[in-house]
């Protein structure tokens, strides 16, 4: 063990000289900490599989928003013209808009960019009274005042980017050792220049889509998991469940599974790598953050919701002044408000994607929500 422990920090301290050479050295640390824990024939397949994906990416993401907004568009009576990539123009009765994938002119750039800095929100949020994840901001190349945050903390912590697009990108979950903080640092590193660390929270992910204060639909949102079959490892599910999302260009799931810290702290939390071949039928879940779940791992949520917790959820979105908000909140008990339950907010989304409303384990009963949005784009119904 005390060989292992040694291992660990010998490779951490490698991966901190690559990080010293600013964002490429933390791309460069990230990739060859992936390597290290995977090995060489994964690490090559995921480059490979990350280039077909890229190649179908867009288009896979625009054909989901086309099919999105052409049954919108259908419902209130309005005409779609495809622009291209991503960009379509909507009218009906001399009134035109145009939106980008989940992109809609409802609120202005700053609104948008003050959204994306996770700390400044967290802030709002906190200031106007409701439950936040105790956290603690600290700049990338300073590493003192995080090592001393987690050795203060009861269990797990979360490192992600202070800023940035949202979607989970370069969030690591799972913390609970330096060595693990050191790794989840350079990750996160890649896209700011200040790091959030805050205390991990149990409970599942509710994803609860406003637009101008009025609740569209609730998604329950359970980390990525992969099936059994008693045969594959669980590296070859991933691999498997990518190949089948691949296939369907987008119509299962538009982001593709990666295998990073976050997995391989999520598998080592329950007792598993990826060399590890579940029984068939057991369900294993490969990640903590949500992003990258499968359609079968989404639950449109239609009661059970506590009024309070809708009102903590719209005070949010007030809170930053969003029209058309996703708030991502973590809790045990959705029955109850978040002050009841020891739930918190994680995060104000001001381009929250409508597919993960559509992209749901029974879709007949997915919430088409945005036929309510182009109506307050068009001014109709």
């Amino acid at each position: 063990m005390a060989h292992a422990k040694n291992g660990d920090l010998l490779v951490a301290r490698l991966l901190d000289l690559v990080a010293a050479a600013g964002r490429p050295g933390c791309e460069a640390a990230t990739r060859l900490d992936l390597l290290l824990a995977v090995g060489p024939a994964y690490a090559w397949r995921r480059l490979r599989d990350e280039a077909e994906h890229a190649r179908l990416d867009q288009g896979g993401r625009n054909r989901v928003y086309r099919d999105i907004w052409l049954d919108a568009a259908t419902e209130v009576g309005a005409e779609l013209e495809d622009l291209g990539r991503g960009w379509f123009e909507i009218s009906a009765n001399g009134t035109r808009t145009r939106v980008n994938q989940q992109r809609v002119p409802l609120d202005d750039s700053v609104t948008i960019a003050l959204a994306e800095d996770r700390t400044l929100t967290q802030a709002l949020l906190a200031e106007a009274g409701l439950p936040v994840p105790v956290q603690l901001v600290f700049d990338a190349d300073d590493l003192t005042p995080a090592l001393d945050f987690l050795e203060r903390q009861a269990g797990l912590c979360v490192v992600k980017p202070g800023s940035g697009t949202g979607g989970g990108e370069a969030t690591t979950t799972g913390v609970g050792t330096p060595t693990q903080l050191r790794r989840a640092r350079i990750r996160a590193a890649r896209l700011a220049p200040q790091l959030v660390i805050e205390r991990q929270v149990p409970g599942a992910v509710y994803r609860l889509l406003f637009l101008d204060g009025d609740l569209l639909d609730v998604v329950r949102r359970l980390p990525p998991r992969v099936d059994g079959d008693g045969e594959r490892t669980i590296r070859e599910l991933i691999v498997a469940e990518n190949r089948r999302r691949l296939e369907a260009g987008g119509k299962r799931r538009i982001e593709q599974l990666t295998i990073d810290l976050d997995s391989l702290f999520a598998l080592e939390g329950a007792g598993l790598t990826l060399r590890s071949i579940p029984a068939a039928g057991e369900v294993v879940a490969v990640k903590t953050a949500t992003n990258q779940n499968r359609a079968e791992d989404n639950e449109t949520v239609r009661e059970g919701v506590a009024p309070g917790l809708v009102a903590e959820a719209r005070k949010a979105a007030e809170a930053i002044g969003v029209r058309l908000a996703g708030i991502d909140l973590i809790t045990s008990d959705p029955g109850r408000s978040l002050h009841e339950s020891g739930g918190v907010v994680i995060e104000v989304n001001g381009h929250p994607g409508l597919h993960h409303h559509y992209q749901v384990a029974e879709r007949e009963q997915a919430t088409r929500v945005a036929v309510p949005v182009l109506r307050r784009l068009l001014g109709v119904g």
